[in-house]
């Protein structure tokens, strides 16, 4: 039997939370792609339950950056150091094997399909569909499952050798206000306690289930998970299983059976055929590759603006899309604006025929470019583009 990974260093955990931010990221662009997909006014129940798990994961990626923030660490997407394993990089890069978690599998970014809906499937199933534990290969200083990972956090932030009492402090944390859209609530960390708190939130509304969660009711909630309109926010992975069998779990039903309640119908010819490929370097300076620079770059200044907002750099910003705003928003809330406006230049994206491709548009690439040298050629690519088209 494999022995799990564990944590045993400060060092090592504020790493792992740097990490954990860019776990959680990770999925948004795999989620958002099968989203943006959608015709418009096609698949609704399906859109609502993907758009739900994508406002849950930017809540898991705020509740890692608060416990980070506690510990003295500002949030980056840098690369860290985790155990013996150097430069691991938060920022994901599709398709994507996650250098953390080996049984995950390789995440892509797909239209809505019925592979993209398994893959989602696996992501969000305590074990990533293995039948045991024991049957997903084990890499060094790596974790087998995302709740095997979020397990040695917890265990580490419980163990005051690690992660002493005087290591908490209440600094730049995002409050329960400035985060909207899903089910759940920012918790503010200050101690031991609430740090644990926040990662169990994590560990129980996503990934991090423990497999012993598929017996539990398939629809367990509590009143943090109801919204006003109604809507039941149970676990990613019983909604997700819902889309997988187009049925709907009955109350009385356990996480590990199959759904058999109302139907919940889904259309997989009301989908743009958008086709993913790779970023190899500099645009060929076609439209199709100036369109596909444009979301990249739309796409990196958002992840910086997350960034920056965990960071409390600045802590509010002016919205520039209200010219009769007479206060200062919260930096986390424009960021969740600007995920809604990158959805635009997507749908746009995808109904463009793609020239290599009879048959199929283009896909958003979802390619974090850094601040820097190329991020300037980027931007310089773009504006002789636009200066050319004038």
């Amino acid at each position: 039997m494999t022995e799990p990974t564990r944590i045993t260093s400060l060092k090592d955990l504020k790493a792992a939370l740097q990490l954990a931010i860019g776990l959680e990221l990770s999925t948004v662009p795999v989620y958002l792609t099968a989203l943006y997909s959608i015709e418009a006014g096609r698949n609704t129940d399906a859109a609502q339950t993907i758009r739900s798990v994508v406002m849950e994961e930017m809540l898991h990626m705020t509740l890692a950056a608060n416990v980070l923030n506690a510990l003295g660490e500002v949030p980056s997407p840098e690369p860290v150091d985790f155990q013996d394993r150097r430069n691991l990089s938060p920022i994901p890069a599709y398709p994507l094997d996650s250098p953390l978690i080996s049984g995950i599998g390789t995440l892509e970014l797909l239209p809505l399909t019925l592979r993209a809906v398994d893959s989602f499937v696996r992501i969000e199933h305590p074990l990533h569909g293995a039948a045991t534990l024991d049957d997903i290969p084990a890499e060094p200083g790596g974790f087998r499952t995302i709740g095997e990972f979020y397990d040695a956090v917890d265990a580490a932030l419980n163990d005051p050798a690690i992660c002493p009492d005087g290591a908490f402090e209440p600094v730049r944390q995002i409050p329960d206000g400035d985060y909207y859209g899903g089910a759940g609530h920012v918790i503010e960390v200050k101690d031991r306690a609430t740090a644990r708190e926040a990662v169990l939130k994590i560990i129980d509304q996503g990934e991090g289930l423990p497999e012993d969660y598929l017996r539990r009711p398939a629809k367990t909630v509590t009143d943090a998970d109801r919204l006003g309109s109604g809507w039941q926010m149970y676990s990613h992975y019983a909604r997700f299983r819902e889309l997988q069998t187009g049925r709907r779990f009955r109350t009385d039903q356990r996480a590990d059976q199959n759904p058999e309640g109302a139907m919940l119908l889904v259309d997989y010819t009301a989908v743009q055929p958008a086709l993913y490929t790779p970023h190899n370097g500099g645009s060929d300076g076609s439209p199709e590759g100036s369109a596909l620079d444009a979301f990249d770059l739309a796409y990196s200044q958002l992840v910086d603006d997350i960034y920056r907002a965990f960071a409390g750099e600045p802590k509010e910003v002016v919205d520039p899309l209200d010219r009769h705003a007479d206060r200062e928003r919260p930096a986390l809330r424009l960021a969740v604006h600007s995920m809604y406006a990158l959805k635009n230049t997507a749908v746009a994206l995808m109904r463009i025929p793609n020239p290599a491709k009879p048959g199929h548009t283009l896909c958003p690439r979802f390619s974090y470019v850094p601040p820097g040298g190329d991020r300037d050629k980027l931007v310089q690519r773009l504006e002789n583009r636009g200066g050319q088209d004038r």
